[in-house]
């Protein structure tokens, strides 16, 4: 953090302008409030399995105008190692994520979710297991499984956001899941949880008592100028104090009703600040704001260049092919978008993408897909994973020859995370001082949001850290 404040680096002001307003946007609850909880534990001696049926499917709803989505959430932590693995069974397979997860007092978070079309196609049951090689106690502040819904989920205008790079971030709380089930042979242990409310969704989501910047279900609200002083913000009305003794009343430091936040958090959970206030917003951004996209774009391009050695794509494959880089993935893909299969007419009228998201720090190179402007418009910043169907990957890492692995991934180019990490002194001493990312407009500077866009790829990669 010293480092933080001696160059001045903050994080990107929030924009002016608001599509919905308002503390209780979404019904009584302002996002002011919350509940105490004592979380579930389960004490895991080589392996621990958790079954349980599905949902009813009759009361599944599709999302998108196009599918149906059973998932299934878990909030946790352990202070020793532990394997976890959800699964959903249906019919036609079994599907699951794997995770091994180093042990640490922080929460940690899985999401995983099952499509389909028709309803006999629905998932039989969700199951989670944990794995470790001593007695380790796992402590589950969050467990869910069901079909996503949302109202606004109807429409497929949200679906491009659904599926974003930036998901990582906002799962499980964008399944808009209710309940918190309890887990066979669990027990209450002495950690109190607390569950903020959301003013949009009016859920009530586990925010972090044991450190406030590794934030869970809601974004901080005050970081560079904390203690927030805001009160609806920081400030939160215990809804079951009735419910606590004095011991739990003094453990969380509750005057007159009320727990005290540091950093504040924001009134709307992290899904509902995606889909329903930055979503709207994006589009209305001034050119100013366009302006800084696209240097910060340039940015990651240039720097991803230096850290691989690599010249502009453009130029090094016509000195070491002779031939021109557009015209020879144009050609590659048959003429024609990957996606729609419109045929493209030549080479200036294709959107030439880089398959793997830049944000997540893939340059363009030759793995780059060929789309029309209306497909890569939809695909945005996305990973394949989210756009394309499984046959498309497969057809897909055959003609761009990515990896299988990596193609059906979200994870960031771990190979250029890694590059970052040897040269942080480079990059924050002299490539982020470059006299066009430290001109202020509007009171912001490119070097924020550049430095800013870098963590959130460093922290969606297989071996995170901290750049500054």
């Amino acid at each position: 953090m010293a480092k933080k404040n001696q160059y001045g680096f903050k994080t990107p002001q929030r924009r002016s302008v608001f599509n919905e307003s308002g503390h209780k946007v979404g019904g009584e609850l302002s996002g002011g409030e919350c509940e105490i909880h004592q979380a579930q534990s389960i004490v895991v001696n080589n392996n621990y399995l958790f079954s349980q049926k599905t949902d009813d499917p009759k009361k599944a709803v599709k999302v998108f105008e196009e599918k149906f989505i059973y998932a299934a959430g878990l909030i946790f932590f352990s202070k020793n190692d532990v394997e976890i693995k959800i699964s959903i069974k249906s019919n036609r397979n079994i599907i699951f994520e794997e995770k091994k997860y180093k042990g640490s007092k922080y929460f940690n978070k899985l999401g995983l979710e099952f499509d389909y079309i028709k309803l006999d196609e629905h998932p039989k049951e969700v199951s989670l297991e944990f794995k470790s090689n001593i007695n380790s106690k796992v402590t589950i502040i969050h467990f869910d499984h069901g079909n996503v819904f949302h109202k606004k989920f109807i429409s497929s205008e949200l679906k491009p956001h659904y599926y974003n790079s930036k998901r990582v971030i906002t799962i499980p709380e964008q399944f808009y899941l209710k309940k918190n089930i309890e887990i066979t042979h669990s027990k209450n242990e002495k950690f109190l949880i607390i569950l903020k409310s959301c003013n949009r969704c009016q859920r009530l989501l586990p925010i972090n008592n044991l450190d406030e910047r590794k934030q869970i279900s809601f974004s901080n609200h005050c970081v560079k100028k904390a203690p927030c002083q805001h009160s609806t913000f920081s400030n939160y009305k215990v809804l079951n104090l009735k419910d606590l003794d004095d011991k739990q009343i003094k453990e969380l430091n509750i005057n007159d009703g009320f727990i005290k936040s540091y950093y504040g958090h924001q009134l709307e959970c992290k899904a509902c600040k995606k889909f329903f206030v930055n979503a709207p917003l994006n589009p209305l951004r001034s050119s100013t704001q366009q302006r800084e996209d696209s240097l910060r774009r340039r940015a990651f391009e240039l720097l991803i260049g230096k850290l691989l050695k690599k010249k502009w794509i453009y130029h090094e494959f016509r000195i070491s092919n002779k031939k021109e880089f557009d015209v020879e993935i144009w050609k590659k893909f048959g003429k024609k978008c990957f996606k729609c299969s419109k045929f493209i007419k030549n080479p200036r009228e294709m959107d030439l993408d880089h398959t793997m998201p830049l944000s997540m720090l893939y340059p363009l190179d030759k793995t780059a897909t060929c789309l029309c402007s209306k497909c890569n418009s939809a695909k945005s910043d996305i990973f394949p994973v989210d756009f394309y169907s499984n046959e498309e990957l497969k057809k897909l890492s055959e003609i761009t020859s990515i990896n299988p692995k990596i193609i059906n991934s979200r994870n960031s180019n771990q190979i250029v995370v890694d590059l970052i990490k040897e040269n942080r002194d480079f990059i924050i001493n002299e490539f982020i001082y470059q006299d066009q990312y430290l001109k202020e407009r509007n009171g912001k500077r490119v070097a924020d949001s550049i430095l800013h866009s870098l963590q959130k790829a460093i922290d969606n990669s297989l071996n995170p850290f901290k750049l500054i």
